[in-house]
């Protein structure tokens, strides 16, 4: 899960700025404190589903955005970390809801 929050901080860190928004005012206009701000973007914290909604809405990108991790991992890296082969079926069936949900709504 360390590795999920890191990298989900990097990609709000890098929307953030595309934005030209500090954290401070992003922290303002999602309602969360600063110091929480930047704990999610250090990967120390993670968001709950109605900050997720709200860092959407502000920073004007589908939640999807988030989850695109491609800009830190290579292909090759995510098809090693998949390992399909030694998923269990309900992991690869959790694995499934995710695309479902992420990928193709």
């Amino acid at each position: 899960m360390d590795d999920l929050k890191a990298k989900f901080g990097k990609r709000v860190k890098l929307i953030r700025q595309k934005k030209k928004l500090s954290q401070e005012e992003l922290a303002e206009k999602i309602d969360i404190a600063v110091t929480n701000m930047g704990k999610i973007e250090r990967g120390e914290s993670f968001v709950t589903a109605s900050t997720l909604e709200k860092l959407a809405d502000v920073l004007e990108v589908k939640v999807q955005e988030f989850f695109r991790f491609e800009d830190f991992v290579s292909v090759d890296e995510m098809k090693k970390e998949l390992n399909l082969d030694k998923m269990s079926d309900d992991e690869i069936k959790q694995l499934f809801r995710f695309y479902k949900l992420f990928i193709n709504n």
